[in-house]
């Protein structure tokens, strides 16, 4: 292995030293590659003969073809070498590798020159060193170096980087598989899930690039597209395939020249198991996908096609039960005839209940989903919007939205074409509490009370990690682990707090409630609460000073007793004076209204 390698870069060094001396041959002339012969004639010269100048061009003929085929061989070598020397046990990048080094050996076959082998080795390894940035796998290390390759091989200091039972991971959950479209985005979602016993940690997802479309149908517009997981939980939990799933979503644009069908893309996945070793896994996912069609290699196209290339929504971010624009990129694909009378209908994948009846996730606000375009010019482009309104219920994940198009071209001739997107939905979190009961809601320093309320999931998913904390100077504790809340879920809150300072204000409390919604997005509402802290009373004091004021208090009282008596005697006279006066008054007007009516009836009788 080494002698290939240094072959390899002998045959390196020695076309770049050629290089220059190769871009100084005349135009259409033929370079080659030998040893330069000593020669007696000068340029011009006929004195050799026609004889020997005719066995020297079927000499260097020949040198030239075994220089080449040796060129040849070397090169194929180099990039065997390559795989030797880059690639590990279950290797997740071997398929690629292989299929990249036999279309260059392929390649090489058929070529005729030194500088044509040079230029496909080169592209070969830019190709195989760029799935090394692609995925990383872990460096195993054994022990051994270069001076000691007789231990190379040895089983007890070489580790085993192959995935065992105890851990392994998969995608999980029951996952629409996504349409991508020529020329449009799409979301990729990735779930994950550790089947296996124990914790799985810092685990990186990278997906398996390739500039070939029937491995990688999308435009590689990143260097780096790694995710990382902190944590997968094991089935030693307790938790559900679902609560222990964790989801990542690539937002990619699909090429213009993909086929039509289905096709598998591989995540490569390097992590630690619970030991702390390192291991490597692949993860594959299918997808759909629908090539523009009747594009040929030479632009014409032979069925006019209108397609969707892209899309956006305002707001942003789709929320349930709200509603948001959407508008579609269209494009004429045909170079050759223009579009009119297009006509498209938007349709919803169907989700959710409502009282046994099923309704579409997006629903048009203004009655029609259909929307009308007069023209779009050969190769031309064409926005169209429509204001749609998610479903209150849906789950919080991406929706298909189908949109079938009806079109004539420049002969009246009738065309259509489906196409769809996928747009993703956010269910907001939802979350209320009961009002607090606080017992006692005054204590003292090292005296306790109780805090006592329930949490209410009102949303339509599911609340993680929901906890309770206390906020205060003046206390100490007041910390509560709900857990997990499904939809419509209520948990209970019942914690203590030990008064640590007597309270400066008017004993606000701050109750902070945190949890984690389904995208693993923290949130933290508060609620404030009243809660008196007082000084603890002290048994330092003197009874005596106590007893001997009370008595200098009784002997001043008996002087004082008499003037609060003689007020409240005086008090209690006016007041029964002035009762008396009251009803004489009252009886002296009622016997004044008994004669006005006397008086009154013997009028009457006269």
């Amino acid at each position: 292995m080494k002698r290939r390698v240094v072959k390899g870069m002998a045959l390196a060094l020695c076309l770049t030293v050629l290089a220059p001396a190769v871009s100084m041959v005349a135009p259409g002339a033929q370079m080659v590659v030998s040893a330069e012969e000593p020669s007696t004639g000068q340029p011009g010269d006929n004195t050799t003969g026609g004889d020997n100048n005719n066995n020297n061009n079927n000499s260097n003929q020949q040198t030239t073809e075994k220089s080449l085929d040796t060129i040849k061989k070397e090169a194929k070598d180099t990039l065997n070498d390559w795989k030797i020397n880059n690639l590990v046990e279950n290797d997740p990048r071997v398929e690629q590798v292989d299929k990249i080094i036999a279309e260059a050996n392929d390649k090489i076959d058929k070529l005729s020159s030194s500088t044509g082998v040079e230029d496909c080795l080169k592209k070969a390894i830019v190709d195989l060193n760029a799935l090394s940035t692609i995925i990383n796998p872990p460096i195993i290390d054994d022990g051994s170096d270069d001076d000691n390759s007789d231990d190379d091989n040895t089983d007890d200091e070489e580790e085993d980087p192959t995935v065992t039972p105890d851990h392994f991971l998969m995608v999980g959950g029951d996952w629409v598989t996504p349409v991508a479209n020529a020329g449009q985005s799409v979301n990729i979602v990735l779930p994950v899930v550790n089947m296996g016993k124990t914790m799985v940690t810092n685990a990186v997802v990278t997906p398996v690039l390739s500039t070939d479309t029937s491995a990688w149908p999308f435009e590689i517009t990143s260097s780096n597209y790694s995710q990382a997981i902190a944590d997968l939980p094991g089935t030693d939990t307790g938790m559900s395939d679902m609560d222990r799933r964790r989801e990542l979503t690539w937002t990619l644009k699909t090429r213009d020249d993909v086929g039509t069908g289905y096709q598998k893309l591989s995540f490569g996945v390097r992590y630690r198991d619970s030991d702390g070793n390192n291991q490597t896994t692949t993860l594959d996912t299918y997808i759909q996908i629908k090539g523009s069609g009747g594009v040929g290699a030479d632009g014409k196209a032979s069925v006019p096609r209108v397609i969707v290339t892209g899309f956006e929504t305002n707001p942003e971010t789709v929320h349930a039960g709200e509603s948001f624009m959407l508008t579609l990129h269209l494009k004429n694909t045909s170079k050759l005839t223009s579009l009119k009378n297009i006509v498209c209908e938007m349709t919803a994948a169907v989700e959710g209940k409502d009282d046994e009846t099923t309704y579409a996730a997006f629903l048009p606000t203004a009655g029609s989903s259909t929307v009308f375009v007069d023209q779009i010019a050969k190769d031309g482009t064409k926005d169209i919007q429509i204001e749609l309104e998610a479903k209150a219920d849906l789950s919080q994940k991406p929706y298909a939205l189908d949109v079938s198009m009806t079109y004539e071209d420049e002969k009246v001739n009738s065309y259509t074409n489906t196409t769809s997107v996928s747009i993703p939905v956010k269910q907001e979190a939802r979350i209320d509490l009961s009002q607090p009961e606080v017992m006692p809601q005054n204590i003292s320093v090292g005296s306790e009370a109780n805090i006592m309320f329930s949490v209410y999931n009102m949303g339509k998913t599911k609340l993680y990690n929901v906890q309770v904390k206390t906020e205060s100077e003046y206390l100490s504790g007041g910390s509560a682990f709900v857990g997990n809340l499904d939809s419509g879920a209520t948990g209970s809150v019942d914690m203590y707090v030990t008064g640590q300072a007597a309270t400066a204000d008017d004993g606000t409390v701050k109750l902070l409630i945190s949890y984690e919604d389904e995208a693993g997005e923290a949130q933290v509402i508060e609620k404030t609460i009243n809660l008196m802290v007082s000084e603890a009373a002290s048994d330092d004091f003197d009874t005596s000073d106590f007893i001997e004021g009370d008595m200098e208090y009784e002997e001043e009282g008996n002087s004082i007793s008499g003037y609060i008596i003689a007020a409240v005697g005086i008090l209690a006279i006016v007041i029964i004076v002035v009762v008396i006066i009251r009803k004489k008054k009252k009886k002296k007007a009622q016997l004044l209204l008994e004669d006005e009516l006397l008086d009154d009836e013997e009028n009457d009788d006269n």
